[in-house]
């Protein structure tokens, strides 16, 4: 069965992450979102997901090139330089910037939404933090396109 139409897994979420019932003293769990390509105010970051889990309860930062620091609706957005030097410039500096200010925060889970941050995401694991992440798009579909990934990397 090809991966992308593989039915997804679900786990259960570990006891840290539950709602605390009330009088409980203990803060719902810091979620990180991470993007070195999407703006701020990108639809599906920030106003579906961030804003809905910070309504929830749940402490949420959102790392993003180009931003301002600040809190929106609830969201603690945490900017970092915008991309320079074209494509490379994001792949690499960019995505170090953002790490960066992720391993800064120290969330208990981190949501990361580019390829570009697969990396990150993976010096996140390897810390031992619960990492998601969230392809847009069709990954592999996308990379056949891409005239600038030499052909033999980008064979379907």
């Amino acid at each position: 069965m090809d991966a992308a139409c593989a039915p997804p897994v679900w786990r259960r979420e570990p006891a840290s992450w539950r709602r605390p019932r009330r009088g409980a003293s203990e803060p719902m769990p810091r979620v990180a979102h991470l993007t070195a390509v999407h703006p701020a105010d990108d639809v599906r970051i920030f106003a579906k997901e961030c804003r809905s889990l910070a309504a929830a309860g749940y402490q949420v930062d959102l790392v993003v090139p180009g931003a301002s620091d600040g809190v929106v609706d609830g969201v603690a957005v945490h900017g970092v330089a915008p991309p320079a030097g074209g494509r490379l410039g994001r792949m690499t500096r960019t995505a170090l910037d953002v790490y960066r200010a992720a391993r800064r925060l120290d969330a208990d889970l981190y949501h990361v939404h580019d390829p570009e941050l697969l990396p990150a995401a993976l010096m996140l694991r390897g810390r031992g933090k619960q990492v998601v992440y969230d392809s847009h798009e069709h990954l592999p579909q996308q990379i056949v396109t891409k005239p600038w990934i030499p052909a033999e990397i980008r064979r379907p």
